[in-house]
């Protein structure tokens, strides 16, 4: 399955790499690098801490009825607080955390077209609607 490097764009195959040819970890190193700017990402799939954070968060979260508010709701101008965010994907959990769409974030909105465009923590980032359509949100 093709990957696309969040810093370049460049769409490669990681499983034709040789990154690792060197590193101490060998086949348990969880880190894949773009051939073309040598960006290290971690292996979802293969990160034992992307796992337990993932449990983590699922652990954390309300065991409470569902609200139908979700980020991509929300009108360009306003400030909401994450209140859940559904896995869609099993990646897509531990990349919205690790730029901050946690629980309890504060998020401003401030576009919505073509793509969403919000701040989080002083980080103004584009997600995708199929994405904040899982992300629960309460007013402030």
């Amino acid at each position: 399955m093709p990957v696309r490097c969040p810093m370049c764009g460049y769409e490669y195959d990681p499983m034709d790499l040789r990154c690792h040819v060197s590193c101490p970890l060998g086949a348990r190193c969880a880190l894949t690098c773009c051939p073309q700017c040598g960006y290290q990402m971690p292996d979802l799939e293969r990160s034992t801490s992307a796992r337990w954070f993932r449990g983590l968060l699922a652990r954390l979260r309300p065991a409470r009825e569902r609200s139908h508010a979700t980020l991509a709701n929300v009108l360009p101008g306003q400030s909401v607080v994450v209140m859940d965010v559904e896995e869609a994907a099993g990646d897509r959990l531990a990349r919205l955390a690790h730029l901050g769409v946690l629980p309890g974030a504060v998020v401003h909105v401030l576009r919505r077209h073509p793509v969403l465009i919000v701040e989080v923590e002083g980080a103004t980032l584009a997600l995708d609607p199929e994405v904040a359509a899982h992300i629960r949100v309460s007013p402030m």
